[in-house]
């Protein structure tokens, strides 16, 4: 549960753009709001996915070298 805490701090910022940008393009540039929604929301998940898998070992790295 901390981990998914943290990783919410560090995404904050992303979150923050996400509904700047959507808005804008939604209210101002009249962009149809499902793909527009669905972007930002893809944005963030691939953001999040890469904050927390960056403290991770690769599964490559723990493999015993011969």
């Amino acid at each position: 549960m901390n981990v998914i805490l943290e990783n919410f701090k560090q995404t904050r910022q992303v979150w923050a753009w996400a509904v700047i940008i959507s808005l804008f393009l939604i209210l101002i540039g009249h962009a149809p709001v499902l793909p527009i929604i669905t972007g930002g929301l893809l944005a963030v998940l691939v953001t999040s996915l890469r904050a927390l898998s960056h403290g991770q070992k690769k599964p490559w790295q723990t493999r015993m070298h011969r």
